[in-house]
């Protein structure tokens, strides 16, 4: 059965994490459903936190277990925020958005399912990956983000 792209209860509440390493390139997985390249992310389950859903999706797509998180904006309302399955179904959402910089170089595994591969891209790399719709927003946001954390004389 489909879902509905709007649920009488409004959008699904998702939450994803873009994962920066120290130089500023962005760890993106291609995923499964779409061919596309996104951050990793999904729907908040009952009684989580949005923080603690990034957590764990990160997690579960690309078997990295991550520590301290920043939010830097939360996305959606607008159709590129509707994800379209294979099998017909849709889903629209809400996606709170943290950011994560690595202190050291870990290797990302895919899932395998949902994500299939895992790549680190430079900004000008993102410029020709083919990404998921609701990346035109998010990406620049996370770039921000990256970009005001460094300037930031903690960081």
């Amino acid at each position: 059965m489909a879902i509905d792209s709007v649920s009488p209860h409004g959008p699904t509440a998702a939450a994803g994490v873009a994962v920066f390493n120290g130089s500023g390139s962005l760890l993106l997985g291609r995923h499964a459903h779409d061919d596309r390249w996104a951050t990793f992310g999904g729907s908040v389950e009952a009684g989580e936190s949005t923080q603690v859903a990034a957590l764990r999706e990160v997690r579960e797509e690309a078997g990295l277990p991550l520590g301290d998180l920043e939010m830097f904006g939360t996305f959606g309302g607008s159709p590129i925020y509707t994800v379209q399955y294979a099998d017909g179904s849709s889903e629209s959402y809400t996606v709170t958005m943290f950011g994560h910089v690595m202190c050291r170089e870990v290797r990302p595994r895919p899932d395998g399912i949902e994500i299939l591969e895992c790549r680190w891209f430079t900004p000008d790399d993102l410029e020709a990956a083919i990404l998921a719709e609701d990346m035109a927003e998010i990406v620049p946001a996370a770039l921000d983000w990256f970009r005001s954390r460094r300037a930031r004389p903690d960081s």
